[in-house]
């Protein structure tokens, strides 16, 4: 399995928006290989708030086709928002993985 994140600083107060427009977006459950999406909001309370998206997928290939995808292009157009004050992208290669849901 494949994981990437990306830790998205936003400006304070402004986590509602960041979660509405999160939220609208849609396609990526669609591409070959997705396994998940999560939107976590980081507790720690600062000059900024913190997120952290959570991508998986089957394989590091499953990834790199969806960010060619048709679907990436739309979820993507136009930049991004105002309150998103920027983002660091981080990719790994998941070894262990335990689920009880």
């Amino acid at each position: 399995m494949y994981a990437v994140t990306n830790r998205i600083r936003v400006k304070t107060g402004h986590g509602g928006d960041m979660e509405t427009t999160f939220g609208k977006r849609g396609g990526v459950e669609n591409e070959p290989g997705f396994k998940s999406f999560e939107l976590w909001r980081q507790e720690v309370e600062e000059d900024h708030e913190v997120y952290l998206v959570v991508t998986r997928w089957e394989t590091k290939e499953d990834f790199k086709n969806w960010t060619q995808s048709a679907s990436f292009r739309e979820a993507h157009s136009g930049g991004p928002p105002d309150f998103i004050l920027g983002g660091e992208l981080a990719n790994y290669e998941v070894k262990l993985s335990s689920d009880n849901y």
